[in-house]
């Protein structure tokens, strides 16, 4: 639909139990958000790219690599924590990046941000990968089955779909991006944490106890994550090799 906008935000604390200061450690010589605010704004797609942060560290960080910086208060998560930062800001479409991948593929960005852009019906939409039996038995990948619709029908950190039957297409690995029409991220926002939430310390899994549709889409390039200091250099590969790829012919 013509006229509709689209806002990036990232949710950014300082804060953290196994890496303090992470928004700002310092990859390839710049801070790990500058690099997240670049892959937002070589998607292309967002009409504006917002760090919402409870930190001035953090916030001049994000000016000086062309963002806008909102303080938030405290927030029981990053998609809490967005809905505060973007409350008075334009945008029918809003998608929560992740501040901890700074090699997040654009072209993953465009893909939830058209989908969600034409299709005010989708309240809410995120993305997976194929993943392997391997990822099965991993508690730190989250799986997720879907109807035949597109639709989320549970995340999970266990084995799903339980293979009795050995059918690898269905697994499936979740990747941590969340777009939603601008009314359902603050009804998300304002609803209670679901048991199913807590007990798997998955807040996807709020907007599907309350009855909100959560719209997959299969990506097939997956970005790199950093929980913990010694995951820069990996992120730091990860991002030569993208710098790579746009480089050739």
């Amino acid at each position: 639909m013509t006229g509709r906008r689209a806002l990036a935000a990232i949710p950014a604390r300082y804060a953290s139990t196994r890496f303090p200061g992470k928004p700002v450690a310092p990859i390839l010589g710049r801070p790990m958000i500058a690099h997240v605010i670049d892959r937002a704004l070589e998607a292309g797609c967002f009409a504006e790219v917002v760090v919402a942060t409870d930190d001035e560290r953090i916030a001049a960080a994000a000016e000086h690599a062309g963002a806008r910086a909102v303080m938030t208060g405290a927030a029981s998560s990053g998609t809490d924590r967005v809905a505060q930062a973007v409350r008075d800001l334009e945008g029918e479409v809003v998608v929560n990046l992740q501040g901890d991948e700074p090699a997040l593929p654009p072209g993953n960005l465009r893909l939830i941000t058209e989908l969600l852009l034409a299709r005010p019906d989708i309240p809410m939409a995120t993305l997976a990968l194929p993943g392997s039996p391997a990822d099965l038995a991993n508690p730190n990948v989250v799986k997720v089955v879907c109807g035949l619709d597109g639709r989320a029908l549970y995340f999970s950190r266990a084995a799903i779909p339980y293979q009795r039957n050995a059918d690898p297409g269905l697994i499936r690995r979740h990747v941590g991006i969340y777009g939603f029409q601008r009314d359902a991220l603050f009804r998300f926002a304002a609803l209670p944490e679901a048991r199913l939430e807590h007990a798997e310390g998955l807040e996807q899994l709020r907007a599907l106890a309350h009855g909100i549709a959560l719209h997959v889409l299969d990506v097939s390039e997956a970005s790199v994550g950093v929980d913990v200091p010694d995951d820069i250099p990996l992120a730091e590969a990860a991002l030569l090799a993208l710098a790579s790829r746009k480089e050739r012919p």
